[in-house]
């Protein structure tokens, strides 16, 4: 037999009515995953590798993640993820808002300059649990659990986070300022996308030329800028495919094409296979009339 008395009278680590909150649970499983460059302004995502190796790029700095590594990407950073082509990677990702510890920021969870990547150390067994637990129950609730049940999840995963990277290292690299003009271009077409984008158009909105545009935005983030608008596109055609009904027509205007063929020859080009072949293998079994009201899981793979 075993018992243990909890002293009640210690203070939450949370300030009051500042806890953390569920905003999305992503399973990746797609071996040739790559996530694009992009920025969450309100989540700290919590990352778990299940197996194999993910590649990340946080705020310029390179990471490396390996199986039951943890990760931790702070709201506003600047990031991209990509599954390693030799050892393809399965992670699980909860993103959570509306926390703060006391005397620390709104949904901050790392000290300045921290690595974001370790290794399990504390409560190993009971963070793959939680993951493991979540994998199984988000796919078949239905409805059935309230969003407070999976918050008390987000709880839990958050305090257990927070002090696995209470002592964790400081990054050597640190993080690494950008040019702001070419940030801005980035961010702009992450939030516009699914519109007619043409380099001209860019040119003339940020005042610079387009041949300083072209080349300083593959200077920084290894791929163009239009490149970059259909990477995003094929991004969301995945997540549509994979979590949706919806139609190869329906996608394809959602994502910013009107013309499905052509849409689709893009996602062949892109991802490997037709958007057909990428739904059978990827498909999920949660669509969109049965999310959670206040918790969802909109996508299947990581972003």
């Amino acid at each position: 037999m075993y018992q243990r008395c909890f002293d009640n009278a210690m203070e939450p680590p949370f300030v009051q009515g500042e806890t953390p909150r569920f905003s999305r649970f992503v399973i990746s499983d797609d071996p040739t995953w790559e996530s694009g460059h992009h920025v969450h302004d309100n989540e700290t995502e919590l990352i778990f590798v299940k197996k194999g190796v993910a590649r990340l790029i946080i705020d310029s700095s390179l990471y490396v993640a390996h199986e039951n590594d943890i990760v931790v990407i702070e709201r506003g950073r600047l990031h991209a993820v990509t599954s390693d082509a030799n050892a393809p990677a399965t992670t699980y990702t909860c993103a959570l808002y509306g926390f703060r510890f006391h005397g620390w920021e709104e949904s901050q969870l790392l000290q300045p300059h921290s690595c974001p990547v370790i290794s399990i150390g504390q409560a190993k067994e009971v963070i793959t649990s939680i993951f493991n637990e979540l994998s199984v129950m988000l796919p078949q609730s239905k409805n059935t659990l309230t969003s407070s049940v999976y918050d008390a999840f987000a709880y839990a995963l958050t305090v257990l986070y927070f002090e696995n990277f209470k002592n964790a290292y400081r990054s050597e690299q640190g993080y690494i300022k950008k040019d702001a003009l070419i940030k801005d271009i980035l961010l702009y077409l992450n939030n516009n996308y699914r519109k007619k984008i043409t380099l001209e158009q860019l040119s003339k909105q940020f005042r610079a030329s387009v041949s300083y545009i072209c080349h300083e935005f593959t200077k920084e983030y290894r791929i163009s800028p239009i490149n970059y608008v259909i990477q995003r596109r094929m991004t969301e055609a995945k997540f549509a495919l994979t979590n949706t009904d919806n139609s190869l027509a329906e996608i394809s205007l959602r994502v910013g094409y009107e013309n499905v063929d052509h849409f689709a020859k893009l996602f062949l080009r892109h991802g490997g296979c037709s958007p057909s072949d990428y739904r059978r293998q990827f498909k999920n079994n949660v669509v969109e009339s049965e999310y959670l009201s206040d918790f969802y899981v909109p996508e299947k793979m990581l972003y």
